[in-house]
């Protein structure tokens, strides 16, 4: 799918959480991205100050989908999942 997740993470347990979820539910050919913003490099704080992250988990898809929290039920990479995600939480 080539799709480009980017995982924003606090301490938290919901971001150990999402954590799970997302590194499980991708797909061999979607790259995951994990931005700690506990210890943030300078490029995981710019790419929060683009995407205007507010909370963690917080996750974007291509630079188009944010979705802050974690997930209902299982994550699933999958072009449908896409689809849904992009409807319900396009930022852009």
């Amino acid at each position: 799918m080539n799709n480009l997740l980017e995982l924003f993470v606090g301490g938290c347990p919901l971001c150990s959480r999402a954590r799970e979820l997302y590194i499980l539910g991708k797909c061999a050919g979607c790259r995951l991205v994990i931005r700690d913003l506990t210890r943030p490099k300078e490029e995981d704080l710019a790419k929060a100050k683009e995407y205007r992250i507010r909370a963690v988990p917080t996750l974007v898809i291509n630079g188009r989908i944010r979705v802050t929290g974690v997930p209902e039920g299982p994550f699933l990479c999958s072009p449908e999942t896409y689809r849904e995600l992009e409807r319900l939480y396009s930022f852009r």
